[in-house]
């Protein structure tokens, strides 16, 4: 028998595989698991976590799937920290399809009161925002503790809700996910009395940049974006990526006019002309996946028009934010814009 992790539905499961017969069998149903590891013939030990806890030990019964937690390393840590649960809510996305997302109240949370939403669009596009405590660039919990009721939507394209759900991505970067964004937007804003549909900010990283830039070419229902190292023009991004399967496989190559066309298609740039809302940019000097010029180029276009927007510039970062000082850097200019452009005032003092 061999055990390992498998995405399913949102989650990191740990699963049963028979090597024989290829038969399958979940042993966890809930949270994020990792480093699985069989101790003797009917225990195992994994790493889980999930929106509310990161990860610890925990001992698996192979027979039962009853799970025992081990270990509590971050206990004293936590315990002025809030983390807010997330609760799952499916809708009728792209497709007719049913899409999945997950929704976290914001701190001193009372129901009688309207409270900002903050949408965070994962990165990929096959990729998906599971029930494990994420870093903390992209944590949902973040935000949340912000005073924002935090939403995440697994657009078509995301990993963990079968193959053909992925694939379905490709050639419609800009189409797809964009329907699902919408309708999930409209569900969260019709079923939770308390999101303030009037007060929305979207922020997003590589695909996530990505789709921010196409949101503002497409929808006026944001009072502002973050575009964290996404590509505004799928032309100039191809020739500039050190990662070419993947735009090939999804889109096209340029001198193809098969492949320009879908390029074109799902283009960001070629709607500059309707972008109209508040955006921050950010990116580093030393993202290879998508260049530098990316974002400048879609921060210069916002200011020649008179549009607000803001480009923060880290010369010793790469596609991600990774140093300490950057980190907490990033977070106040994120949070200080979103609360800013949604009129908020978050239950903490951000600088």
């Amino acid at each position: 028998m061999l055990y390992t992790i498998t995405g399913s539905r949102g989650r990191n499961l740990v699963i049963a595989v028979d090597v024989e017969t290829g038969r399958r069998k979940e042993l966890t149903s809930t949270g994020s698991a990792g480093s699985v590891r069989p101790i003797g013939n009917q225990t195992a030990l994994y790493i889980y976590s999930n929106q509310d806890q990161p990860g610890d030990i925990h001992m698996l019964d192979l027979t039962s799937g009853k799970s025992k937690r081990l270990t509590e390393s971050n206990k004293e840590k936590l315990n002025d920290v809030y983390l807010s649960s997330a609760e799952d809510f499916w809708f009728n996305g792209a497709k007719g399809d049913k899409v999945h997302g997950w929704l976290l109240r914001p701190y001193g949370f009372d129901r009688r009161k309207k409270y900002p939403i903050a949408l965070l669009i994962h990165g990929g596009p096959q990729q998906a925002s599971v029930q494990g405590f994420m870093h903390s660039q992209w944590n949902p919990n973040m935000y949340a503790s912000a005073g924002f009721v935090t939403v995440v939507i697994n657009f078509h394209g995301s990993s963990t809700y079968g193959q053909n759900f992925t694939n379905s991505i490709r050639h419609r970067w800009g189409d797809y996910p964009y329907v699902d964004i919408m309708r999930g937007i409209d569900y969260v804003a019709s079923h939770y009395s308390f999101a303030d549909k009037g007060r929305m900010a979207a922020l997003g990283g590589s695909f996530g940049g990505y789709m921010v830039n196409w949101l503002n070419g497409h929808t006026d229902e944001f009072k502002c974006f973050v575009s964290h190292d996404g590509k505004f023009n799928t032309i100039s991004g191809y020739y500039g990526t050190d990662e070419l399967w993947f735009p090939e496989w999804d889109l096209g190559t340029p001198w193809q006019g098969a492949g320009r066309a879908i390029l074109e298609v799902n283009n960001p740039e070629r709607f500059a002309s309707s972008f109209k809302t508040p955006t921050l940019f950010i990116h580093g000097e030393k993202d290879f996946r998508i260049p530098i010029t990316e974002s400048l180029g879609a921060w210069t276009m916002l200011r020649r028009r008179n549009i607000p927007a803001r480009l923060v510039y880290f010369p010793d970062e790469d596609h991600w934010i990774n140093k300490m000082g950057n980190s907490i850097r990033w977070y106040t200019e994120v949070l200080d814009w979103i609360a800013t452009w949604t009129n908020t005032t978050p239950p903490y003092h951000i600088r």
